[in-house]
C-alpha cells in the first residue's frame, strides 16, 4: 500500500482560511456601519430635541433643530441627518397645567452606504444602494 503525499493539502488549507477570513472581514465592516449608522442618527435625534426643548417658540426651535443636524453631518458611509416629518413641539402656551408637561417630539433619519451591498441586516431593504435608519 503506498502512502499518500501531503503536499498539496497545506495549500487547500490556507486558500479556504483566507476565503473565510475575507468573508468575516466583508461582514465586519458591514456590520460596523449598519450599527454606526444607527448610532449616529440616535444620538443626532435626541440631540435636536434637546436643542428645540430650549426654545420658547416653533420658529425658534426649528432653527435650533437645523443647527444641531448640521453639526451632526458625517463621513464618507453617512449621509447627514435629515427631519422626517414634522416638529411637534408643545408648551401648553406656556402654562401647562400640574398634570401634564411640556413636550417636543421629532424623528430623524439618514442613509448609510453599505460597503457590501448584497446583505441586509434588521429586515432593511436597499433603496438605490443605501439602508435607512
Amino acid at each position: 500500500m503506498r502512502r499518500r503525499s501531503k503536499k498539496g493539502s497545506l495549500v487547500l488549507e490556507l486558500s479556504v482560511a483566507c476565503f473565510f477570513m475575507l468573508v468575516f472581514a466583508l461582514l465586519s465592516v458591514h456590520s460596523a456601519v449598519a450599527v454606526f449608522g444607527a448610532y449616529i442618527n440616535d444620538r443626532a435625534c435626541r440631540d435636536a430635541c434637546r436643542a428645540a426643548a430650549q426654545a420658547s417658540t416653533l420658529d425658534e426651535a426649528h432653527t435650533l433643530v437645523y443647527a444641531v443636524l448640521k453639526n451632526h453631518a458625517s463621513g464618507s458611509f453617512l449621509t447627514a441627518p435629515k427631519i422626517v416629518g414634522n416638529i411637534e413641539y408643545q408648551d401648553y402656551g406656556g402654562k401647562p397645567s400640574p398634570n401634564v408637561s411640556p413636550y417636543v417630539k421629532l424623528s430623524t433619519s439618514l442613509d448609510a452606504n453599505l460597503p457590501f451591498q448584497p446583505l441586509a441586516f434588521f429586515g432593511q431593504d436597499f433603496k438605490d444602494g443605501k439602508i435607512v435608519f
